[in-house]
């Protein structure tokens, strides 16, 4: 497994704690950054979009959050700079049983995980995120 950063954006503190403890458990090489909204998310992003470092190569998104939900987060992130929108894995993590949620497309997500997430998906998801970062290097 290689290196990373993985963000998560949730507006649900257990769930964020959840995550947190995953990564931490299953991928120890990753670091782990989290917003509990879209808003600070695309700042974060827009903020530190000249350093690589800084940049998540991965982002898992809940889709039911006040300010800015998760579509709305993707629309904005499409407009971030053209090589910065296409840098980040982005993958939903959602309750939501909506026929909406379930079918939206977005040329910048990767894939729908239903909640609670397991570990084993966690590593699921960092492997074809992998995989990804690789097709594009």
């Amino acid at each position: 497994m290689k290196q990373g950063l993985i963000a998560v954006i949730d507006d649900d503190e257990l769930d964020m704690h959840i995550y947190k403890k995953i990564v931490m458990l299953t991928c120890p090489s990753y670091r782990f950054v989290g917003f509990s909204n879209g808003i600070d998310a695309l700042n974060y992003l827009q903020k530190n979009s000249n350093n690589a470092a800084a940049l998540p190569d991965l982002l898992l998104l809940d889709v039911r959050m006040p300010f800015l939900n998760g579509w709305q987060y993707l629309e904005k992130y499409c407009d971030l700079k053209p090589d910065l929108a296409k840098a980040t894995c982005h993958y939903v993590c959602s309750a939501s049983i909506d026929p909406f949620d379930l079918e939206f497309k977005n040329s910048n997500l990767h894939g729908y995980f239903m909640k609670p997430v397991s570990p084993k998906n966690i590593l699921e998801i960092i492997k074809k995120s992998e995989h990804f970062h690789e097709v594009r290097s």
